[in-house]
């Protein structure tokens, strides 16, 4: 086994508290769902997923270290990144702007968003966030063990529990949210708390992005 058992314990204790901390992607991933069911919020899990393999996968190859270490190369994917947010949460609040302005006190379900733009923006969600990719150089190395040698192997493992686990959490919160996807999908009063929600969380996602710095170690 080239992991610590030792460590490997403190990690897994350490990435259920992780994975339970709200951020981007669980807001996303419960979002999809509450609006366009069970499916959406699988599929957005899925697209969070992929992006945490491939975080795990850049970590271990050092691709990461070189993005860290770039301030250049840092600042434009955390500019990107924070416009991305600021989009999917200005668009959020355009949508309660637009249902405000028509007074109507239910309306039709909208049409479900298609699965590959659902998977497309999780998917973009996390591999823009360059927290993630500090999370992965300050966080991840503390759990690896150099004496029993293999370090890329090591760090990949460790990023592929941190996927594995954030997923079952995500398909999790999908399945408990789904159930009220009926409601808010007719009641313009359910959807428009939910995208003013969504749309002030995001925007807040963005500018704390905005701030990250970036120092690690």
């Amino acid at each position: 086994m080239p992991l610590d058992p030792h460590l490997l314990q403190l990690y897994l204790v350490a990435v259920v508290l992780l994975i339970l901390a709200p951020g981007p992607d669980s807001l996303l991933v419960l979002s999809r769902s509450v609006t366009n069911g069970r499916q959406a919020g699988f599929v957005a899990t899925a697209g969070i997923t992929l992006g945490n393999v491939v975080h795990a996968l850049l970590a271990a190859a050092g691709v990461s270290a070189l993005i860290a270490a770039s301030p250049a190369l840092f600042d434009t994917l955390r500019y990107v990144g924070a416009a991305y947010l600021a989009w999917i949460g200005g668009r959020a609040l355009w949508s309660l702007a637009v249902a405000r302005r028509t007074g109507a006190a239910a309306v039709p379900a909208a049409a479900p968003a298609p699965a590959r733009t659902i998977f497309a923006t999780a998917l973009l969600t996390n591999l823009l966030n360059p927290k993630v990719i500090l999370f992965y150089l300050a966080f991840v190395p503390q759990f690896v063990a150099p004496d029993r040698g293999a370090v890329a192997l090591q760090t990949f493992l460790l990023g592929l529990i941190l996927a594995v686990g954030g997923c079952l959490f995500l398909l999790g919160v999908a399945a408990a949210s789904a159930g009220a996807a009926r409601a808010a999908l007719t009641s313009a009063r359910l959807r428009g708390v939910l995208d003013g929600l969504c749309g002030v969380l995001f925007l807040g996602f963005a500018v704390r992005l905005l701030l990250t710095e970036r120092r690690f170690a």
